[in-house]
């Protein structure tokens, strides 16, 4: 299977992702916020490296990310990040215009030396870690892959629904299961990797010399049911669909009568960017 990379408005994604359970769109984030969010974050990870070069100690990439993410999740570049307009766009036509991300963005930093298995996994589906069938993952890329330490996946094995597993690894021997030939998806900085939870996938390896340093995000829907785990995260919603922006005006879900009669529909200002205050404004000067 040839790897095909779309552009965020091309008509057939939706298509696409359903038949293989993944999908590779290029040019999603501006690039001016690329390059700044790619530096900031390279530069963090050399910064820390340095530091426990120093002191000789083992340099865990699963520490290191961790520590980087703890803040990162509560900049103002994170929040850019997750409103990306393409971004958003994508995945409003993939879920609907009801969508959040989930808490705890990862941070993942795959080096030429490490042996963390949590960086190196092996074939495993997402869903076996607590997350719901509704839920879809995106991996930005900050750095370019190359073809050693790329995502390996296996095209259209979502649709096998969820594989058994057995001590986190797909129980091939009591199913008699035989995968085909995984896609190695070398992937380039800017691109995004969107994967639905129950495909099947690994790390394709480690490169000799580059680093691949990505983040992956959960997106779901507030409508959909939400895991224990995803419950407990909590999540950050991006955008609201036409008629819960009506119920807000309205004021809840009660629909109590006639709440703004002989008043105006309004808002608390900042839920402007969810609610489109604007629009509200303009309708009611004419």
């Amino acid at each position: 299977m040839k790897i095909k990379k779309f552009n965020f408005n091309d008509a057939n994604i939706e298509d696409f992702y359903i038949k293989n359970g993944f999908v590779i769109i290029r040019n999603s984030i501006e690039n001016r916020f690329l390059k700044k969010i790619s530096k900031n974050i390279l530069d963090k990870i050399q910064k820390i490296e340095k530091k426990l070069q120093k002191t000789k100690k083992k340099i865990d990439y699963h520490d290191i990310s961790n520590l980087i993410m703890n803040n990162f999740e509560s900049s103002q570049d994170y929040d850019e990040l997750i409103f990306q307009n393409k971004t958003k766009y994508i995945m409003n036509r993939l879920i609907g215009n009801d969508l959040c991300v989930l808490n705890y963005t990862a941070l993942w930093i795959n080096v030429p030396t490490n042996t963390n298995p949590v960086l190196n996994k092996n074939e495993h589906v997402d869903a076996w870690t607590g997350t719901s069938i509704n839920t879809i993952f995106l991996k930005l890329l900050i750095t370019d892959c190359d073809k050693f330490n790329g995502v390996t996946v296996f095209p259209g094995t979502h649709l096998h629904g969820l594989y058994p597993v057995r001590n986190r690894t797909i129980d091939y021997k009591t199913f008699g299961i035989k995968l085909e030939k995984g896609l190695n998806l070398v992937l380039n900085k800017g691109d995004i990797l969107i994967w639905h939870p129950l495909l099947v996938h690994s790390t394709t390896g480690h490169s000799k010399k580059n680093k691949r340093v990505s983040f992956t995000l959960r997106y779901t829907s507030t409508e959909n049911e939400f895991s224990s785990q995803e419950r407990a995260l909590g999540y950050k919603t991006i955008s609201v669909s036409s008629n819960n922006i009506i119920r807000r005006y309205i004021g809840n879900d009660s629909l109590q009568p006639f709440r703004i009669y002989g008043g105006k529909a309004s808002i608390d200002k900042r839920l402007a960017k969810l609610y489109n205050k604007k629009y509200f404004t303009s309708l009611k000067k004419k």
